[in-house]
């Protein structure tokens, strides 16, 4: 396989890509997020642990972002917001 013209392995392409860092995981809480969610929360001083549940804690964001805007943390809003759309609507 070929990434900018240069040939690597298998190996090498999964961790080029850093799934790890965007896969979803179950915390202790209950609550989905993925590492790199867990960081940003942390950057902009949430505490996942201390809410019950993703729609407590998108309540938290979100009135965050009305005062003090930021692009990384409206992109983690709506993705835990997508989740919860998706977890939560009967197919």
């Amino acid at each position: 396989m070929k990434i900018n013209e240069k040939e690597i392995s298998v190996d090498e392409a999964i961790n080029f890509a850093n799934y790890d860092n965007l896969l979803i995981k179950h915390r202790n809480n209950g609550i989905l997020l993925s590492d790199y969610q867990v960081n940003v929360l942390n950057r902009n001083g949430f505490n996942f642990n201390e809410y019950n549940s993703m729609q407590e804690l998108l309540f938290e964001i979100e009135n965050y972002l009305n005062e003090e805007y930021n692009d990384e943390l409206d992109l983690v809003s709506n993705q835990i917001a997508e989740l919860i759309y998706y977890r939560d609507t009967k197919k």
